[in-house]
């Protein structure tokens, strides 16, 4: 089922929740569910002037109000940069929007201008040479105010349009009317409305940083949006805000007469619908149910808390059952749940399998050193010193060093440059004074956390030196069976060899052989008998026809 089908079944039964409820009240009176009132916003933001130097941030001022008044359900009229027609035509587009609203807002930021009591905003293309111009090419508040006036409604109008106005120099000259900054604007003439300036009557605004907002619209924007809150106290807050922002040099100016509490982002709640409403599928009572009524979302990641992580690390070490699971759980818990059978079982397979050396039975016997205490000792010499460390000890810690990820260089009986700089580093890592000197409690804990390592590479360089030894042997009972083997064709060579020379054969042939014929079998060279006889026959014989040949030539 998607998602989108069980958000509607999930309304659907929840409509009909409803209608047994409420027909199961029979004496609570029906009544239509309240849909959230119209309320409708203009927002003007004008910068780029042509006849005197631009703006830098009332465009940027105004598209972050128009955007938190859309979040807040306002239907915005904007427009940005606007020259006189496009001003009077978006005000009149608002007007006609404004039919049937029970709130208007009106946001403006750019420049305005105030003659005699009479305050105007400035579209971007006016150039005003004398007050008659301000008829024609500006637009007078006023104007806006008769629009928003002309039903009961609560309206608000926000101007940010205090700058500094190089206008109002250009009209002073030629008008004693025109003043710093706007003028006032009263209230008591009409009920529900509210006039904010963002500085004080005939007093300049600053237009803030660039490529930022005005010090009056970031806060406004900081606070427009908060929830439950009247228009009166998010314009007090404003007020303090800016107060302090600009080193008390501005104070936002408001005025109102609305009665009651306004509300930019009320919290809405459930009206009261008939069961004909809810049965029968009234538009407004589904609208009510459905603003009220959340969405079904989806279930969240489960969120553990401490003991559950306790249990979980248990159930891990437990499943691992090995020494170096029970210490990692004694130094994530060292007073857990499970503590003290992690203990007693660490126990058990040390006792079955022996530390290899005395540090590390020591190690391993030595309590769980907790994060506070390792932080509370400082290493220094003295306290090295006292730990009676030999060159064999040294050495384990060195390897130790290297094991957990630290680098001390080559192994040397004392500590040198490079030893000191592993131990600062790994006193870094477990957040400890780096002061490359090793406390009892620090070489401790070294050994904790390398054990596991440590006690592999003991391992690796114990079978390593196994097989070393295994290879040698093998190597020298191979060299001895070969000296003892020879060949017999090698040998009759020899033999040979040795008559050219003049000299005696050390080699005789074996029984059953001649010594001229080669019978391709293996023998020892000690077994030698009955080739010394063979040849004495052949030396005699050899000798015998030698002589005969001899004698019958004479």
């Amino acid at each position: 089922m998607s998602v989108a089908t069980r958000i509607s079944v999930f309304r659907a039964r929840m409509a009909v929740a409803f209608a047994l409820v409420l027909c199961a009240v029979a004496l609570a009176p029906a009544a239509h569910a309240a849909v959230p009132e119209r309320r409708v916003a203009l927002v003007i933001g004008n910068s780029a002037y042509s006849a005197v130097p631009p703006l830098a941030n009332p465009m940027r001022d105004a598209k972050g109000v128009s955007a938190a008044l859309k979040r807040l359900g306002f239907e915005v009229v904007e427009g940005y940069d606007l020259k006189m027609d496009d001003m009077t035509n978006l005000v009149r587009q608002f007007a006609q929007r404004l039919d049937g609203a029970k709130a208007g807002l009106v946001y403006y930021a750019g420049h305005g201008i105030a003659v005699g009591d009479e305050n105007y905003l400035i579209p971007v293309d006016a150039s005003l040479r004398s007050e008659a111009d301000l008829d024609f090419r500006a637009v007078n508040i006023q104007l806006i105010l008769r629009q928003m006036q002309r039903d009961e409604r609560v309206n608000i109008v926000i101007l940010d349009a205090c700058r500094d106005n190089p206008f109002a120099s250009q009209l002073a000259a030629r008008s004693r009317a025109v003043t710093r900054g706007l003028t006032p604007i009263e209230t008591q003439s009409a009920s529900g409305i509210l006039i904010a300036f963002a500085t004080d009557p005939r007093a300049t605004a600053l237009d803030g940083e660039k490529d930022g907002h005005s010090p009056f619209t970031d806060a406004l924007l900081k606070h427009i949006e908060t929830p439950e809150v009247s228009i009166t106290t998010v314009m007090d807050r404003v007020r303090a805000d800016v107060w302090e922002s600009t080193g008390k040099k501005q104070k936002p100016w408001t005025n109102s007469s609305i009665i009651g509490e306004f509300k930019l982002n009320p919290t809405l709640k459930l009206a009261a619908a008939s069961a004909t409403d809810v049965a029968g599928g009234s538009a407004d009572a589904a609208k009510a149910i459905n603003a009220a009524v959340p969405a079904p979302t989806m279930p969240a990641a489960p969120v553990f808390d401490r003991s559950q992580i306790d249990i979980k690390t248990w159930e891990v070490a437990e499943r691992g059952n090995s020494a170096a699971d029970y210490r990692a759980y004694l130094d994530a818990f060292p007073s857990g749940q499970f503590a003290t059978f992690a203990r007693n079982r660490l126990a058990s397979l040390e006792a079955a399998t022996p530390p290899a050396n005395a540090a590390t039975a020591a190690a391993a016997a030595a309590p769980a050193v907790t994060d506070e205490a390792l932080k509370k000792e400082i290493g220094t010499a003295q306290t090295e010193a006292a730990m009676k460390l030999d060159a064999k000890g040294r050495r384990e810690l060195q390897t130790r060093l290297r094991v957990a990820g630290f680098q001390p260089g080559k192994l040397a009986a004392n500590f040198g440059p490079g030893q000191r700089k592993a131990i600062q580093d790994w006193q870094k890592s477990r957040s400890v004074p780096e002061t490359g000197f090793l406390t009892a409690l620090q070489a401790t804990a070294l050994r904790a956390q390398s054990e596991p390592a440590y006690q592999r590479l003991l391992a690796d360089e114990a079978k390593a030196a196994t097989e070393k030894k295994s290879r040698t042997v093998e190597r020298k009972g191979g060299t001895a069976a070969t000296r003892k083997i020879t060949y017999e064709g090698d040998e009759m060579y020899q033999r040979d060899l040795a008559r050219e020379r003049g000299v005696a054969s050390s080699g005789t042939p074996r029984a059953g052989t001649t010594s001229t014929g080669y019978q391709g079998r293996v023998r020892q060279r000690g077994d030698a008998t009955g080739d010394s006889a063979g040849a004495a026959a052949f030396g005699s014989i050899l000798g015998g026809a030698i002589m005969g040949g001899i004698l019958r030539g004479r």
